[in-house]
């Protein structure tokens, strides 16, 4: 049930931005260049199917290391523990919690802006689109549009944080799941997600949602489909508790 993974990692990094990007928004030096890194990683499971659980737990913690010669140089880990259980007319329980941060291992040097977390989509946090919940940062580009466009500068100063990413990210998906048509291999599953990216993790700032939707293991794999509705948007970021669907492929966790 415990096994132990070893990694090195080796690639090269070039990104370029376009005329409409900003550069101080993403900062493209501290991504670009050669990664060498090592990681390392415990896992322990005891699921009793790896693909549609329900009964077991499964847990990992991993860490890598970037600085064994290479440009970037930053330290990544985390930790993820689930754990399911049947609790009647085959009904199953499932959790996930999940952490993780990335620190520079340079004085003065922020991390990789492409390292980064953010939360939103089918995998995290299903009530809100993908990759817009985490701290933001101005964007002096967004700004200069947004003042052009609604000529007032309160409005103009929302309208310009985008979302950045943290160096922490912590958030928890709760299922129920249970079948519909169970010859056909169709599920169906109610869902609460909550959880948050920022370089300091405040549980003030949780974003969380609820939703519903239904699972078919089709011969090309398992097919999700799903909907989320935001318990806590923020409208002056596009946020609203309407609903917001998701199509993914392969299981959640």
């Amino acid at each position: 049930y415990l096994q132990a993974v070893v990694g090195y990692k080796l690639d090269e990094t070039l990104l370029e931005l376009d005329s409409t990007s900003d550069e101080e928004l993403f900062p493209v030096e501290t991504a670009n260049g050669t990664t060498s890194s090592m990681s390392f990683s415990l896992i322990y499971d005891r699921r009793n199917d790896r693909f549609a659980p329900t009964k077991g737990i499964f847990s990992r913690t991993f860490v890598e290391y970037a600085g064994l010669g290479g440009d970037l140089k930053y330290t990544k880990g985390g930790a993820n523990f689930r754990y399911y259980k049947t609790l009647f007319w085959e009904v199953v329980w499932r959790n996930n919690i999940n952490y993780g941060f990335v620190s520079s291992n340079e004085d003065g040097v922020d991390v990789p802006f492409n390292t980064r977390y953010l939360l939103g989509g089918a995998n995290t946090l299903r009530g809100y689109d993908w990759f817009s919940i985490g701290l933001r940062k101005r964007s002096q580009i967004a700004y200069d549009n947004a003042l052009a466009n609604t000529g007032d500068e309160d409005e103009a100063e929302i309208l310009a944080l985008r979302p950045f990413g943290g160096k922490q990210q912590l958030y928890y998906n709760l299922e129920f799941q249970f079948p519909l048509i169970k010859e056909a291999g169709i599920l169906g599953v109610v869902f609460y997600d909550i959880g948050y990216a920022d370089n300091a993790l405040r549980i003030s700032d949780f974003k969380s949602d609820v939703g519903f939707g239904f699972r078919w293991f089709s011969p090309i794999g398992p097919l999700r489909f799903e909907w989320g509705f935001a318990l806590n948007p923020d409208e002056d970021f596009g946020e609203d508790s309407d609903g917001n669907f998701m199509f993914a492929i392969g299981s959640p966790f």
